[in-house]
């Protein structure tokens, strides 16, 4: 779940920018993950999202377009057995992932409590055949809460996930959590750690489990830049992995 689900936490977005109304943030990185997933052979995935991200007073409007390089394919990036006639390596665009969020409470002046409400819905966009993606929409709703505890600021996420079945498959849709802390070392610098939990897909399958560690480096105004490692605990997880996001605001 990395770079596609933990880093885009509303803690680290206030942290790293200020909201302005009109925002508008252009990003782009390099995930990187390995891990055998219960196979035999150890797949690598690189995933290279372009996101845009736009804010209008409560909500904020994301479109994640990424292409994906996976070595021994035989688990997607989110953690979803692939079916498919693939070679050993497999590469191009991936699934395109549209969301929205609506900031239910902002905290207001000198607040510290924000709680907004996501939607997003993936499209298959990916080549299934090439295990690229599932060649199925899934959609998903999540709850986000962050809070002020002094010094450090607390961010929890609850959500559901309605995943498309391919053929021949019946995939559970699952409950996914996650819990982390996040403080700033400096004015422009933030540390902070991250746990991912979801439900297992698959009977035979596993739960995701994974632990982050990230930072988050303002360079100006405009630039920030995030960098992070992962590790995984489960066969649903990659077993390690990282990566960096650069993003621009206008």
């Amino acid at each position: 779940m990395g770079l596609r689900k933990t880093l885009f936490s509303p803690v680290l977005i206030c942290l790293s920018f200020p909201a302005l109304a009109g925002d508008f943030t252009l990003s782009s990185g390099a995930d990187y993950s390995r891990g055998d997933y219960g196979e035999a052979v150890t797949s690598e995935t690189w995933y290279v999202p372009v996101i845009g991200k736009y804010e209008s007073g409560a909500l904020t409007y994301k479109l994640t377009v990424p292409w994906l390089r996976i070595t021994n394919p035989s688990v997607g990036p989110d953690g979803v057995p692939l079916a498919g006639d693939c070679d050993r390596i497999e590469s191009g665009l991936g699934d395109t992932v549209a969301s929205v969020d609506y900031a239910v409470l902002e905290g207001g002046d000198g607040g510290t409590l924000l709680v907004d409400l996501v939607g997003k819905v993936k499209l298959p966009t990916g080549d299934e055949d090439h295990c690229l993606g599932t060649g199925k929409t899934d959609f998903s709703g999540q709850i986000d809460v962050t809070q002020g505890l002094g010094p450090v600021t607390g961010f929890a996420t609850l959500g559901w996930k309605k995943f498309g079945d391919p053929d021949n498959t019946d995939f559970r849709d699952p409950l996914f959590a996650s819990l982390g802390l996040v403080t700033r070392l400096a004015p422009a610098t933030s540390i902070g750690l991250a746990y991912d939990w979801r439900e297992k897909v698959v009977s035979e399958g596993d739960e995701i489990q994974e632990l982050t560690l990230f930072l988050t480096q303002r360079l100006s105004p405009e630039w920030r830049v995030q960098l992070y490692a992962l590790a995984g605990f489960s066969d649903a997880s990659p077993d390690s992995g990282g990566g960096l996001l650069l993003s621009r605001r206008f």
